[in-house]
């Protein structure tokens, strides 16, 4: 049966009343085990690649760790250009605006992967949940697409192939099926169907994985210790969630500013990822914790952070916001989760630094939820990831200050990570489309 009625959304009711919801959920939980094996292949890859490059391979060259890092993080800029010019860039729109229609194109998707992988091995500060999710969604598309499935079922299954792609990653069905939905904009109607058919997907993915591999994705962090809940915490909280407001802000000026700059470059579209890897490669020298996606990095924040130093660790989150945008804006394909995370991590150490009597672990995990919400707009995957990483005892804390960076930052219009990278993903498709050279030309 049709579950479209004209351009009307169906209701939930209406979905889930009927049998072949069933059916479509049997299909998705088929449909998640490739999705896994995909994504497997995809860590192995980039966990493989990274260690080759960062720790192999400096260990055998007698060059300094700087002028290595400039190196490697250059000539990733001229693969990445390289494999956007000759692998293919995804054809459409952003995946938020093609999941609206039902149909996400996967021409060019194997590109765009190991186009990632290149960037994300070279130190680039962005996340690898970005090409899984692209991945997801097209094996999703494509497989509704040989079942000959209706607009709004599709819609779910494309949905689905993201969750068992995060489901993989994460290795939690929950924290899978919200990532989906709020990394693609899709928490809304029918959600009941959307959250059983995401859920069901990334459970199969995480399980694959784990069966595979014996190992639950790599995502325990040393946080501190909660010697328990206060009343005030929860107003540490509100004000954790205000300062993420203001770092919504700050990302919002420096990557429109980072943007403005490096918009010339689009007329030589090899040249524009060269010059992002060489500026990230020289901060990162300089800086060698804002280098990649952040998840190992913020495991020395959390075990070294009181050595560091409040000081260095402003200058770090900050940083952070900075070769983000560099990644984003010339063209490195990559997610922003991880790096954000990163960046809340470093300042909510500082913060507890300068102002002692906060509690560590609350600032930290308010921070991240604070970051979460305002520049992530992704409130509900945040206080999973630290309901999962952390203490279930900070769940008020992440929560509260997870609603209040969201909110805040939604009604005045701060900076918006998951917008600004499906405006560089467009921004990628346009540049590298109009520099291929024309049949017979």
């Amino acid at each position: 049966m049709s579950d479209i009625k004209g351009d009307k959304i169906m209701k939930d009711s209406e979905i889930l009343g009927s049998s072949d919801y069933i059916q479509l959920v049997l299909w998705i939980a088929v449909m998640a085990v490739p999705v896994a094996l995909l994504t497997l292949i995809y860590l192995v890859l980039y966990k493989g690649g990274t260690s080759l490059v960062w720790e192999t391979f400096p260990d055998t060259l007698n060059i300094s760790r700087p002028v290595y890092t400039i190196m490697i993080a250059t000539l990733g800029g001229l693969l990445v250009g390289l494999g956007l010019r000759y692998l293919g860039v995804r054809h459409g729109e952003s995946l938020q605006k093609e999941m609206e229609s039902g149909r996400v194109p996967y021409s060019g998707v194997l590109g765009l992967v190991v186009t990632a992988l290149v960037g994300l091995i070279s130190g680039a500060s962005l996340g690898p949940e970005g090409p899984l999710g692209h991945m997801g969604a097209a094996f999703g598309s494509w497989f509704s697409q040989r079942l000959n499935l209706s607009l709004e079922k599709s819609r779910i299954m494309t949905l689905s192939g993201i969750a068992a792609a995060f489901g993989g990653f994460l290795g939690t069905p929950l924290g899978g099926a919200f990532m989906s939905m709020e990394f693609t904009g899709s928490l809304t109607y029918p959600i009941y169907a959307n959250m059983i058919a995401a859920t069901v997907a990334a459970l199969i993915g995480a399980q694959v994985v784990f069966n595979l591999t014996a190992i639950l994705p790599n995502l325990a962090l040393p946080f501190p210790p909660y010697d328990g809940f206060l009343w005030v915490h929860l107003l540490y909280a509100v004000i954790l969630g205000l300062v993420g407001l203001g770092m919504a802000f700050l990302f919002k000026i420096i990557y429109q500013t980072v943007t403005r700059l490096v918009t010339p470059l689009d007329r030589n579209p090899l040249l524009k990822p060269v010059v992002g890897g060489l500026i990230f490669g020289l901060v990162g020298a300089w800086l060698p914790l804002t280098l990649h996606s952040g998840e190992a990095e913020l495991e020395t924040i959390l075990v070294e952070g009181a050595q560091i130093g409040a000081a260095m660790l402003l200058l770090l989150a900050i940083f952070k916001l900075f070769t983000l945008s560099i990644c984003l804006s010339s063209g490195f394909p990559g997610g922003f989760v991880f790096p954000l995370l990163f960046s809340a991590g470093s300042l909510g150490y500082g913060i507890h630094l300068v102002f002692p009597f906060i509690p560590l672990s609350v600032a930290i995990v308010g921070m991240m939820a604070g970051i979460g919400g305002a520049i992530m707009r992704m409130p509900f995957t945040v206080i999973l990831l630290m309901l999962m990483l952390s203490n279930p005892a900070l769940m008020p804390i992440s929560t509260i200050a997870a609603f209040t960076g969201f909110l805040s930052a939604t009604l005045l219009e701060a900076g918006n990570a998951r917008r600004a990278m499906y405006q560089a993903s467009e921004k990628r498709r346009d540049v590298y489309l109009s520099s291929k050279p024309k049949a017979g030309g």
